[in-house]
Order: C-alpha cells, then sequence, then structure tokens
C-alpha cells in the first residue's frame, strides 16, 4: 500500500502493533455486519473518515439523532473513528481507520462532558442511552466515561444489556486511583486500563478491577472542529474504543458466540506481560488482541465475569474478578487462522504526552462530600478534560510530498482549569 499523504495512517501505531494492515486481522475480519454503540457526546456523522458509517442514533440530553457532537474536544467522533473509521482519499490511505472498520456506530449522545449535559442528570442519560443502545440493535456498547460514585440506575441499564447478549466496554478512567468507577467497574464489563506501544502502563491509568489493558497512548484520531481535523492524546478513552472495536471483529468472526463468549475470548487471548500474574492490578488479564489463531472453548453462555444485577447492589464485585472456573463448552466454533499480535514498538512517531479525555461526569448527587462510602471529587472536573493536541503529520518522511495545512487546535473547555468546578445544570 502507498505511503498515506497526510501521514496519519503511519502514526497509528495500533494498526501496525496489531499487524492490521499486514493481512493478520482484516482477512478474518473487518466487523462487518455488527453495531457498535458509542454512548458518549454525539458523533460528528459529516467526518470525511466517518461518512456512511454512523447510523441514526438519538441524543437523550440534547435531542436529535447523535449525529452532532456536543464535546468541545469532539470526544464521540474520536472515539468513533477509532472503532469504525473508513479513512478518506486514494483508496482511502488518507486519515483515521479504525480497527474494525467494517462495524457501524450508533451514536448515543448523554452530554458535552463539560458537565452541560442537557435534558436529565448524566446518570439518568447514561442508562437511557445504554437501553436505547440495547432495544436499537446495539452488539457491543463503548462507555468512554466515568465517575466514583455507583448508581442504581446505570448499573440496571447495564444489567439489562447483559442480559440481551450486549458486550459492554467501560473505561478505567485517568486518576491513577485503585477506587472503583462507574459504568466500568460494574460486573461484567470489560474494564479497560492504557498502555503505550511497548506495553508499558500508562502511569494515569486507574488501576484495580481491570479486565484488559489497550493502546491509549499517542493515539491520533478524529477530531470535531472541521470534517477534515485530526488529533492526538492519550486516555483509557482510546484504549476502551479499541477493546470495543476488538469484540466487533470478534462478533463478526464467531456470530455463534454470545456475549459472554466474545468476553471469554477477550480475556484468553490477552497477552499478559512477562512477571505479571493475572489478574493483574495494572493489566488484568493481559493487552487484549484481536487474536483468530488461538483455539479458545467458547466457554458458558454467561462469559467468565460476573454478571450485573438487574437489582440495587451495594457489592463491591468489579468487572474483572476471577472468572468463573464451570466447564467449557468447545461446540460454538472459536478457533481462527491468524496469529497473535502484542502492542509492540513503531518508530517515526512524536507523542505528546497530554491527558486524554473522558467525558467528564461531575458528582451526581451534589457537592463534595463523601456521601455512600464513594470518595470525593476533586475541585477539578473528574476524568480531566485537557484539551488533544492538535495532529501535526510528521515531515520529511513521504519522498518530499507535500503536507496539508497543520489541523486546527480543538477548542479549550472553560472548566479544565485546576480549582475551576463547572456550573451544575438544573
Amino acid at each position: 500500500m502507498a505511503q498515506a499523504n497526510d501521514g496519519a495512517r503511519a502514526a497509528e501505531w495500533p494498526l501496525k502493533a496489531y499487524g492490521a494492515e499486514n493481512n493478520l486481522v482484516w482477512n478474518h475480519s473487518t466487523g462487518k455486519g455488527v453495531v457498535v454503540a458509542v454512548v458518549d457526546s454525539g458523533v460528528r456523522a459529516t467526518h470525511v473518515d466517518l461518512t456512511g458509517q454512523v447510523l441514526p442514533g438519538t441524543d437523550v440530553a440534547f435531542g436529535g439523532n447523535g449525529w452532532t457532537d456536543h464535546s468541545p474536544q469532539g470526544h464521540g467522533t474520536g472515539i468513533a473513528s477509532l472503532i469504525a473509521g473508513h479513512g478518506h482519499g486514494p483508496n482511502g490511505e488518507d486519515g483515521i481507520m479504525g480497527l474494525a472498520p467494517g462495524a457501524k456506530i450508533l451514536p448515543v449522545g448523554v452530554g458535552a462532558g463539560d458537565d452541560t449535559h442537557g435534558n436529565g442528570d448524566l446518570a439518568s442519560n447514561v442508562a437511557e442511552g445504554i437501553r436505547y443502545a440495547v432495544d436499537h440493535g446495539a452488539q457491543v456498547i463503548n462507555l468512554s466515561l466515568g465517575a466514583y460514585d455507583r448508581d442504581p440506575g446505570e448499573e440496571q441499564a447495564v444489567a439489562y444489556a447483559e442480559q440481551h447478549n450486549v458486550v459492554v466496554v467501560g473505561a478505567a478512567g485517568n486518576e491513577n486511583t485503585s477506587n472503583p468507577s462507574y459504568p466500568g467497574s460494574f460486573p461484567g464489563v470489560i474494564k479497560v486500563s492504557a498502555v503505550d506501544q511497548n506495553d508499558n502502563f500508562w502511569p494515569k491509568s486507574d488501576t484495580s478491577g481491570i479486565t484488559v489493558a489497550a493502546a491509549g497512548v499517542g493515539i491520533v484520531l478524529d477530531g470535531n472542529g472541521s470534517d477534515t481535523q485530526m488529533v492526538q492524546g492519550d486516555g483509557t478513552s482510546y484504549a476502551t474504543a479499541y477493546v470495543s472495536a476488538i469484540a466487533a471483529l470478534f462478533r463478526a468472526a464467531y456470530p455463534n458466540l454470545t456475549a459472554g463468549q466474545i468476553v471469554n475470548r477477550i480475556i484468553k487471548t490477552a497477552i499478559l506481560p512477562a512477571g505479571r500474574t493475572a489478574p493483574d492490578l495494572d493489566y488484568g488479564y493481559g493487552v487484549a488482541s484481536p487474536d483468530f489463531t488461538t483455539n479458545v472453548p467458547a466457554g458458558p453462555a454467561a462469559g467468565p465475569l460476573p454478571q450485573a444485577s438487574g437489582a440495587p447492589s451495594d457489592s463491591s464485585s468489579s468487572s474483572s474478578a476471577a472468572p468463573v472456573t464451570t466447564g467449557t463448552n468447545a461446540s460454538s466454533g472459536s478457533s481462527g487462522s491468524g496469529m497473535a499480535i502484542g502492542l509492540g514498538a513503531v518508530g517515526g512517531v512524536v507523542l505528546l504526552v497530554v491527558i486524554g479525555v473522558i467525558v467528564a461526569r461531575t458528582r451526581r448527587r451534589g457537592g463534595n462530600g463523601g456521601g455512600g462510602g464513594e470518595p470525593a471529587y476533586p475541585t477539578a472536573p473528574h476524568y480531566p478534560n485537557a484539551p488533544q493536541q492538535p495532529y501535526q503529520p510528521p515531515t520529511g518522511q513521504y519522498g518530499g510530498q507535500s503536507q496539508q495545512q497543520p489541523y486546527q487546535q480543538m477548542p479549550n473547555n472553560l472548566y479544565q482549569q485546576q480549582g475551576q468546578q463547572p456550573p451544575r445544570q438544573q
């Protein structure tokens, strides 16, 4: 394949690490036929890397079909691009290619990421959004958002998804804390931490209760500033998107597997760094891999993780509790013909060390007190809202080809500054 003119494809190190462009993934599955719900800030459906990929959805916060990204950082658009972007230009060689480019995105807007969440509070918006995704055909739900208070309605919505054969993937958080964050810590959710291109754990990632880790450092993705904008950043949001993409790849390749059995395959094919013991505090069961060569018995339909309860629960069980050890059932056909791919180093990419963005969620019950046994919020918004950096294509790598104009800076979040608390929307 010819070198991409804008340099973005060369900077997408996760694709190279997974061997996606070397027929180690996409000759087995592109995620075709799978619907991935992005419960987030909405998705800019007109972005050149996403045209035709975004289904009509909903926005429970602001109204509409989910095709408007209300995040100042273009958060939902970026997540969608990592999952199902198809690039643009000659042969699709420019722009962002997602890991599951055959999948479709169901956008579900739940807020803007700066404590502006339109109708209702964010917890109820997320719960409603999850249920909407289930009822409208989502087979995978991506939740690149979180907070440290446990909401019963949100947990019931997660249980609803699990009961309806949907894989739910949630971000660990970017606070470098072991406190459980939700919805990622609800039972049955694949809780994702972040690693860099050398499999090193990202130090800002939350720990404890991790199911798997994935690429989340130096990630190039689409922005919301224009229909061609790309940005670069770090965060467990992006790692979550890659695991959702892997889930979509597996769901397309193994249509007879249940959601729980897909979770089982993701866990069993994860690559744990040497010297670690699963479940590891940082990596869980390892770095998630779109592995189509390992023969993984399907296992029980519910999968290896505890399931969320349809009723409110005060239990402290987390998504990556020890897998259930009941007998397996290999009759569902879970072998492939590829090879396991780890996250290896890729040269020539300048990584900007910035804090990634997860849709910020302020304390739902008001104030900064630590009621109900949950930790209090700091004065800064939860899951830092530092702006992503504009992606600058590396120069001098493509035989003197002319470079595009620099992509514009994403708008700053007015409430990202330390010590400022966003006003609560009533």
